[in-house]
């Protein structure tokens, strides 16, 4: 049974350099996140839950690649090298205005 506590991690929320040479980084709760607006529901945002960003980024190139960047030779060698957000970066670089596919983190509010 999938539990909505097993896609919660902690991620890096900000990160603070002191002029001292010192680093403060903070953690909170968040999802990975994939969104996609594309072809589909008149300029519809999509968005996905995925348990790690790694499987975020792999669903994201696959859904680029069926979106139809399956041709393009970059986006092939990207794909076997497992470098899913090259992959996507290129579904935006060459579709529509308005087009996104991205993964990020979604902060939880208290």
């Amino acid at each position: 049974m999938v539990r909505a506590t097993d896609f919660i991690n902690q991620v890096v929320s900000s990160t603070l350099y002191r002029p001292d040479g010192t680093v403060e980084t903070t953690r909170d709760p968040a999802v990975w996140t994939l969104a996609h607006r594309g072809y589909s529901g008149s300029g519809r945002l999509d968005v996905w839950a995925y348990r790690t960003q790694a499987a975020a980024l792999r669903a994201g190139a696959v859904l680029a690649m069926e979106a139809g960047m399956d041709e393009d030779l970059n986006v092939q060698n990207c794909l076997r090298q497992a470098a899913g957000r090259e992959v996507m970066e290129r579904y935006e670089e060459l579709s529509p205005e308005g087009h996104l596919l991205r993964v990020q983190a979604a902060f939880l509010q208290a």
